[in-house]
This record gives structure tokens, C-alpha cells and sequence, in this order.
């Protein structure tokens, strides 16, 4: 299944339900095409996503996160908070993923106790959503991650994300200053 293979039966319901049972599948891009699916379906995929998030399956509750943070609707903050402490450092990844591209400044305090998250990946993806979301309160997280951080690779995203956050701040702050003018 690639990710622009719905079914065509013209009913968002069926379609929403046969993607969801698509996230179980053995094969990986599968449930990737799956996901995609139900991303293209839009906000009427977000509470079968939600709900997909307590699955007993890691796999489907990764590609649920990661679903709901492409769709973007900011119905799904709460789940994806909640998500941030799933066992799984699979679906912690996807959800301060997710985090990041609702782009709800609300998520700074949590994502800034993720860079102490026993997996370097699950601290890579919750810099990048700091850097993303932006702001003061994710300057100061990522500033105070970098000075304790120890493994060079999310060393290396925490100043990436910081570099993008001062230039969007940058940006804002000039963009002000010339609609002011």
C-alpha cells in the first residue's frame, strides 16, 4: 500500500476503519501507507488516532502519534503530552515529534523534561521541536539541555534547534520592527 492508496469507496468512516487495521500489519511500509492514509483523511482520522494511542501495539501507537502530528489539529496536544510517557521510546520520539509540529508553546515545559529521556533519540526529537515551536521558555530549555548533555549527536540537534530558534525570533523581531515603522 503506498500512501496515496485509499480506498475508494467514498465513505470516510470505512476508509478511516480499513487504515486503522492496516497499522497492525506485519509489514512496515504498510503501516507506514496506513498512516499516510489516515493523515490524508484529515482532522475526521483524529479521534480514531487518539483512541489508537493506548493500543497495545507500540508500532500502531507510533504511527498513530506520528499521524496525529501531521494532521496538526490541536485537539491532539493532550494525547501527544500524554504519549510522552508511553514505555515505548519509539512512540516518546513520534510524540515530542508530534509536539513540535502542532508548534503549541503549552508543550515547552514538557518537552524540556524529555531531554532527560533515557534515549538520545527520544532528547534529539523534543530539541527539534523546542527549536520548532520557538520562543523564550524553548531557548532557555534548550540552552540548559546543552549544558547537560553529554552524547555528541543530540549535542549536535540542540544547537541546531537553537540556531532556528533565534533565527525565527530573529525574524518576528525584524518584521515587528519594520510594520512598526
Amino acid at each position: 500500500m503506498t500512501h496515496s492508496m485509499l480506498p475508494e469507496t467514498g465513505d470516510d468512516r470505512s476508509s478511516n476503519q480499513d487504515l486503522q487495521t492496516l497499522l497492525s500489519d506485519p509489514d512496515k511500509s504498510v503501516r507506514a501507507g496506513a498512516m499516510h492514509g489516515l493523515v490524508a483523511i484529515g482532522k475526521p482520522a483524529v479521534p480514531a488516532c487518539i483512541a489508537l494511542l493506548q493500543n497495545g501495539d507500540w508500532k500502531v501507537r507510533y504511527r498513530a502519534a506520528e499521524a496525529l502530528g501531521l494532521i496538526g489539529d490541536g485537539e491532539a496536544y493532550a494525547p501527544l503530552i500524554a504519549a510522552l510517557d508511553d514505555g515505548k521510546d519509539h512512540v516518546r520520539y513520534m510524540a515530542a515529534k508530534g509536539l513540535g509540529l502542532l508548534g503549541d508553546p503549552r508543550a515547552v515545559s514538557r518537552l524540556r523534561a524529555m531531554q532527560r529521556d533515557e534515549n538520545e533519540f527520544v532528547r534529539r526529537s523534543a530539541a527539534r521541536s523546542l527549536g520548532r515551536i520557538g520562543g523564550e521558555e524553548a531557548v532557555r530549555a534548550l540552552h540548559a539541555a546543552l549544558v547537560d548533555e553529554a552524547t555528541d549527536g543530540v549535542r549536535a540537534a540542540i544547537l541546531e534547534a537553537l540556531r532556528g530558534a533565534i533565527d525565527d525570533w530573529r525574524e518576528r523581531s525584524d518584521r515587528q520592527e519594520f510594520e512598526h515603522r
